[in-house]
């Protein structure tokens, strides 16, 4: 006879990439928004010109998205961020971005593209698990990925 456990032995097997679609990552600013599992699997679409998508998933099932989103100058950050279901009881910041625990919108400041004349990149993330959210992890991930953007190839 065994003694049953109430205690989650859930744990993380696999290791966190250092790198998202290409995009530098520190692992440890992406893990406390992981969740446990064995296998993690990354990859990238660009559904259309003005959006690209990174997917994150962990034993088959959504994890984390780490988009790339071209919008009008005109657009509101507003609108934006209300693209981002992880979002819905969130204000504006003081820094002009859009954060919770388990999402984030920011503008890469400064950022051109000949391929997007008049458009502004965002970038937004979202991660599945509300458990995990942490709005403190997900404002220095969401800074760190649109920083890494901000000098990448996106922004020549």
């Amino acid at each position: 006879m065994t003694a049953g456990c109430s205690e989650s032995n859930a744990k993380r097997e696999y290791d966190v990439p250092k790198a998202l679609c290409g995009v530098p990552l520190d692992p440890g600013l992406v893990s406390p928004l992981l969740p446990a599992g064995k296998e993690i699997k990354v990859r990238k679409a660009r559904p259309v010109p003005s959006r690209e998508n990174c997917r994150v998933d962990v034993d088959g099932h959504w994890a984390m998205t780490l988009n790339l989103e071209w919008w009008e100058e005109d657009v509101a950050s507003a609108l934006v961020a209300s693209g981002n279901p992880q979002l819905e009881k969130t204000q504006l910041s003081s820094d002009g971005n859009y954060y919770s625990g388990t999402g984030a919108v920011e503008l890469v400041k400064g950022c051109t593209n000949p391929g997007h004349a008049g458009q502004l990149l965002y970038t937004s993330l979202q991660i599945s698990d509300p458990d995990l959210g942490d709005t403190t992890a997900m404002k220095k991930l969401a800074t760190a990925f649109t920083e890494t953007i901000g000098r990448s190839d996106e922004c020549p």
